[in-house]
């Protein structure tokens, strides 16, 4: 069966409204991840700032810094949305603070069980972080940085 030229170019009119949209998101995802990759990284600098000056305020700042990008990718996940990998990042370095400020104030087994934990999760971190990379198109870099900063306590 022969279609005509009439059909061929409203398949085509219909095509190019989606083409562009498809576009668009492609472009504004990229822009997302890599401001996403950003502010991850600059959290992750002032995680490694406030470890190696024992600064607990800036840790908690940093942390608090976090919140938002984590609370987002919970709302995307319960909408049905899926998850980045810079996403998981900001969730890694989020939980390795927090642990981390928690060891601070506890002593004995509590802390070597906290600071376990904020090791894990800057490993992690370190992981995710590798991927997020990737995913914003950016070199992929050492971020073991945090790790590195947790063993020198």
């Amino acid at each position: 069966m022969r279609s005509s030229s009439r059909q061929n170019l409203l398949r085509w009119l219909a095509f190019g409204p989606a083409a562009f949209a498809l576009a668009g998101s492609l472009t504004a995802h990229a822009a997302s991840s890599s401001d996403l990759h950003a502010r991850i990284s600059n959290a992750e600098k002032a995680m490694i700032k406030a470890i190696s000056a024992h600064d607990t305020a800036l840790l908690r700042r940093t942390v608090g810094s976090l919140g938002p990008l984590i609370e987002d990718a919970l709302k995307r996940k319960k909408a049905g949305g899926q998850i980045s990998s810079c996403d998981l990042a900001a969730h890694s370095l989020g939980f390795a603070g927090t642990s981390l400020s928690e060891a601070i104030a506890q002593r004995g087994k509590e802390r070597q069980l906290l600071m376990g934990d904020a090791r894990q999760a800057a490993a992690d971190f370190d992981r995710d972080m590798s991927a997020c990379d990737v995913q914003a198109g950016q070199k992929t870099g050492n971020h073991a940085g945090v790790a590195k900063a947790l063993r020198a306590l």
